[in-house]
């Protein structure tokens, strides 16, 4: 099979299009920095509307990040207009952008078709264990990559 391959800001400014026309959109992931809750390249992620409840701790986002570039990260902190990201395989590195760049929520991950929606207990465990010790996080992380040869 063929692939494509679009600039992101073609990609994304069609994406953004229709979350604002309220409808909810399923891509590819492409990046490694959400593992392990979200795994290219067989996982996809739902893209939505922002709500009220969207930019909190905790929620995974797409946002353009001071250095112009997109991410799905999950938020680490909010101050006032600032939001802190940083993706669940990133033990160190963090972005941060305006609270006007998060442009999207992540409602649901497809793993090999299956639906992780928000809310979920899956969804839910790893919001909550992941953030609870960046000790943990780390170590976690190092067992995961040499299990699946990713580091």
């Amino acid at each position: 099979m063929e692939s494509l391959i679009v600039p992101n800001e073609i990609f994304f400014s069609h994406i953004l299009e229709e979350i604002d026309a309220h409808r909810a959109v399923k891509i590819p992931v492409k990046g490694i920095s959400m593992l392990p809750f979200i795994r290219p390249p067989s996982d996809q992620i739902e893209l939505s509307k922002l709500n009220g409840q969207s930019i909190t701790k905790g929620n995974i986002v797409l946002a353009r990040t001071k250095a112009n570039s997109y991410v799905v990260h999950r938020i680490e902190k909010v101050e006032k207009e600032l939001v802190t990201l940083r993706g669940d395989g990133n033990p160190f590195v963090r972005e941060q952008c305006d609270k006007k760049h998060v442009v999207a929520e992540v409602t649901a991950v497809y793993k090999k078709g299956r639906k992780i929606g928000k809310g979920s207990l899956k969804w839910n465990l790893a919001k909550k264990c992941w953030f609870s010790s960046p000790l943990l996080r780390r170590f976690f992380l190092r067992i995961y990559r040499k299990i699946n040869g990713s580091g």
